[in-house]
């Protein structure tokens, strides 16, 4: 290995190494509490050495979710193959999506965070943003299942299958979100998450079905 391939190496090491010590010191203190002093204290390295990989903790944090998005992914893509058709596909990548926020509760809320996040602040192009919709997230698959279910006459054609992988994503972030903030409104109702989840998925996927 050359100098240049052992250098580019380190680099990604170090990067690497960074973006492990953000993510135990936000899914530790959280990130508003949080500090990239904070950061560069838990990777041992220099408040200025940190700044020369990540411009800024909106950065940091952005990577850590993909992480987690990436973990996620891996959770559907295995639930799906679960399913026969392209809706019980759907249903079983919902239930996993549901499943995975209660394993891992603190990346489950590092993507819900994305949303309060600007692409421009983070230097991103629109590629990126797309990259990591379609390539890194559920999102792209779900469109697939979507594009499968249509060809197969299962779900409706009437609407855009980007649109509906997209509101299908939303849609059940928005649930989890509440589910997990509103804890002490479902006993009061007698409600558990499984009950809104599964009816969640019911309307939802009725709402897409031929």
């Amino acid at each position: 290995m050359g100098i240049a391939e052992r250098k580019e190496r380190e680099k990604q090491q170090r990067r690497e190494g960074i973006i492990s010590a953000a993510e135990k010191v936000f899914f530790h203190k959280g990130f508003d509490q949080s500090t990239m002093d904070d950061i560069a204290e838990k990777a041992e390295l220099s408040k200025g050495t940190l700044y020369l990989y990540f411009k800024s903790k909106e950065v940091l944090q952005m990577e850590v979710a993909k992480n987690a998005i990436i973990l996620l992914n891996k959770f559907t893509s295995a639930a799906a193959e679960q399913g026969k058709n392209a809706l019980e596909k759907l249903r079983q990548m919902g239930r996993a999506t549901t499943e995975f926020s209660r394993s891992y509760p603190d990346h489950m809320k590092a993507i819900l965070a994305i949303k309060s996040l600007e692409s421009g602040s983070l230097g991103l192009t629109t590629n990126e943003v797309e990259g990591i919709l379609y390539e890194v997230s559920s999102v792209g698959m779900v469109k697939e299942l979507v594009e499968q279910g249509v060809r197969d006459k299962l779900i409706r054609s009437d609407i855009p299958p980007i649109l509906i992988a997209h509101t299908l994503w939303m849609q059940l972030l928005s649930v989890i979100q509440f589910v997990s903030t509103e804890k002490s409104l479902f006993n009061v109702l007698g409600l558990t998450p499984d009950k809104v989840y599964e009816s969640h998925f019911e309307m939802v996927l009725n709402g897409i079905t031929l």
